[in-house]
């Protein structure tokens, strides 16, 4: 292996532990590590010759199409985790209150900024990074589409550790859903992003309204 090969496989792998970890381990307020992340990955896509639209961040992505499909699967989704997977969870194991979204409850200046945050952070952001670069990363090493949805989603569950091992469970199976939405729409992000931002919006009102957590 040429030194340059090492150099772009440490780079490659050093920037999807820097983003899965760098959110947890270091004390920003109120989401602002997206900020520092999204310049990095920026810069990473850049140095490699990349851009944005390399890793399915597409000018022209947002069609009727897209928008259909966002909303659609976002909905699928909402029904799937609110019928299925709740009730599988709490018949199977006790599962502890959900305490996270706590500061949402009927307070509706909290809600609104939430999901303000929810779709530049929840839908934009963790979209980008990891359906986008870190699915593209382990794609481009594993040639598999596939495996590198596995791989990614995986990563997409720990990095929500700390809603606990069952939001890590929800969150690798949304992954998995993701990527197939992903795969549905030829890699074009912006179905992805719709989907998950409508998802975590219809969830935080759920929760503001007492019917979700």
């Amino acid at each position: 292996m040429s030194k340059k090969k090492a150099k772009e496989i440490l780079t490659d792998f050093g920037t999807v532990l820097f983003l899965v970890l760098f959110p947890h381990f270091v004390p920003l307020p109120f989401y602002s590590y997206a900020i520092i992340c999204f310049f990095v990955l920026v810069v990473v896509l850049k140095r490699s010759g990349r851009n944005l639209a390399d890793i399915g961040l597409l000018k022209r992505g947002m069609t009727s199409k897209t928008i259909v499909v966002g909303i659609i699967s976002a909905l699928i989704w909402v029904a799937f985790m609110r019928w299925v997977f709740a009730p599988l969870i709490s018949f199977f194991f006790t599962v502890p209150d959900y305490t996270e979204y706590d500061f949402i409850r009927n307070n509706i200046s909290n809600l609104i900024i939430t999901i303000v945050a929810a779709w530049v952070v929840g839908g934009f952001y963790e979209e980008v990074v990891f359906r986008g670069f870190i699915h593209s990363t382990f794609k481009k090493y594993s040639n598999s589409f596939w495996l590198s949805a596995f791989f990614t989603s995986v990563l997409f569950g720990v990095y929500h550790w700390q809603q606990g091992i069952f939001g890590v469970a929800a969150a690798t199976l949304g992954g998995l859903y993701w990527s197939l939405v992903f795969k549905y729409s030829k890699e074009n992000l912006w179905s992805t992003i719709l989907s998950h931002s409508i998802f975590d919006t219809i969830t935080l009102l759920l929760i503001y309204l007492g019917l979700f957590g």
